[in-house]
């Protein structure tokens, strides 16, 4: 009896709408558009909090420097490195996901920011305390949702109709382009709002807000206060596998959601 109850074991599959997780070896795997995925090709983010306020140098075009102070409690997206006999601990993180008013304050005129597309780091990393993922951000996703038209082959271009970004340290970003062929991901955003309360149950994320982003399918709940307006964010659970056609080498992975009602679409690996 014990035997079959360690077989039974040994061979377990949860499956959650499209994923599929494996124990198999102490591996995790994922069945997505009928290929099994290891867990290391998807996106692992680890998130801290900034235990007291702390200075990063940030770097733009012209080789100029300023050095930004992260007020404490702020919460970014990043990875702790323990150092080694030749390096100092240090901790790398995603500028990319502090919402745009934080990254563009100060920022000297007519002057790019060059990290904000990749990582910076900062010498001290006891500034910063590993935390659980927020429950307003969804898991494998840096926050970037967009309602896109993906292409079929590499004359076509990827058409993106508009773009909600939910940042590390709390906010909701919101644009709708025009010109859904060529658009500018850095641009500043049309709509921003804090999120003042954020719930998780199951597949439906709710966030809550003071004030109404406008195309967004917010639902008023209440006539005063901080939690005025809520956005339901539901996880369809049907990931699927995007290479831009059969000569693009890119492998792409991506989600579907509902953000309000709409459909929506965010890159997990």
């Amino acid at each position: 009896m014990n035997f079959f109850k360690m077989a039974a074991l040994a061979v377990l599959v949860m499956t959650l709408g499209g994923l599929t997780y494996s124990t198999k070896a102490q591996a995790k795997s994922y069945m997505i558009s009928g290929h099994e995925v290891h867990d290391y090709i998807l996106n692992d983010f680890q998130y801290y909090k900034v235990k007291r306020a702390t200075s990063l140098r940030f770097l733009y075009s012209n080789n100029t420097t300023k050095e930004r102070t992260v007020p404490k409690g702020t919460i970014i997206i990043g990875h702790k490195y323990k150092g080694s006999s030749v390096e100092k601990p240090s901790i790398s993180i995603y500028l990319s996901q502090l919402d745009y008013n934080f990254l563009n304050k100060e920022r000297p005129k007519h002057l790019e920011l060059l990290s904000i597309s990749g990582t910076i780091s900062s010498s001290r990393p006891q500034d910063y305390q590993r935390i659980a993922r927020p429950t307003y951000l969804p898991a494998l996703s840096l926050g970037d949702f967009k309602q896109v038209k993906f292409r079929t082959d590499l004359t076509s271009d990827i058409k993106i109709y508009s773009q909600l970004r939910i940042t590390s340290n709390g906010f909701a970003e919101f644009s709708r382009f025009k010109n859904p062929g060529a658009i500018n991901g850095s641009q500043r955003p049309q709509f921003r709002q804090k999120v003042q309360k954020s719930t998780n149950k199951g597949n439906t994320r709710q966030l809550y807000f003071a004030k109404e982003i406008p195309g967004l399918g917010m639902k008023k709940i209440k006539q005063t206060g901080k939690l005025k307006y809520r956005l339901t964010i539901v996880n369809q659970h049907q990931p699927f596998e995007y290479n831009g056609g059969s000569e693009d080498p890119n492998q792409l992975f991506y989600s579907r959601y509902t953000v309000g009602g709409k459909k929506f679409v965010t890159q997990i690996g």
